[in-house]
């Protein structure tokens, strides 16, 4: 499974009783549309055994109702309850099924109200995934 196949079947698992699609790489038009996109950085370090520890970014966006300030408090309250999910999921080591062991998952950008207008807002967060696999041939 690739990492971003892994990551979205992870995220999945928060809240399971509201079920959410999230798509890859394309934020769809609609409110309580999700995608994850992966970040144009990888950090990479090759070992003599042919191991290779990687780090890769990825950025959750969440098209929501920001109308009122009620419903951007309720958005806000989402956020940080999906922070701290993923939070408790790396302390316990709870981690998104990959080609690899995963050694981390951790919060690089909170959850924040990017950008907006007067009826919906794009919210997002970026995490950082770190693995180590086996090199390719």
């Amino acid at each position: 499974m690739t990492v971003i196949q892994g990551i979205i079947k992870w995220l999945q698992t928060f809240q399971p009783s509201e079920s959410w699609k999230i798509n890859t790489d394309i934020l769809p038009a609609k409110i309580k549309d999700c995608a994850v996109i992966k970040e144009p950085i990888i950090n990479k370090k090759n070992f003599i055994s042919g191991k290779i520890r990687a780090t890769e970014h990825y950025t959750l966006m969440v098209r929501l109702d920001s109308q009122l300030d009620e419903s951007r408090i309720d958005n806000n309250e989402w956020g940080e309850s999906l922070e701290q999910w993923i939070e408790e999921q790396d302390r316990n080591k709870n981690y998104p099924e990959i080609d690899g062991i995963v050694q981390s998952i951790r919060i690089t950008t909170p959850f924040y109200m990017g950008i907006g207008d007067m009826q919906e807002s794009i919210y997002q967060l970026t995490i950082s995934i770190t693995y180590e696999r086996e090199k390719k041939a």
